[in-house]
């Protein structure tokens, strides 16, 4: 799957969310890793962090954009 960029996620960086396996995410924040989120049960939820960026309330806006994304 190609990498979906999303605006307005971390402020003036670009947020950008590739899919690297089934139901699981990787996202960025200028092209550095910033963790991992997870699909389950029609909600969004954390998988790993790697920095303060992906916070849980990021982790919901970008949900809620990939599900309008989807539809």
């Amino acid at each position: 799957m190609e990498e979906i960029q999303l605006a307005g996620i971390f402020g003036n960086k670009i947020c950008r969310v590739k899919l690297v396996r089934t139901n699981v995410y990787r996202v960025t924040a200028d092209n550095v890793l910033t963790g991992h989120i997870k699909r389950e049960n029609g909600g969004w939820m954390l998988e790993d962090v790697s920095g303060e960026l992906l916070t849980a309330e990021n982790v919901q806006l970008i949900g809620e954009k990939m599900d309008r994304r989807h539809r």
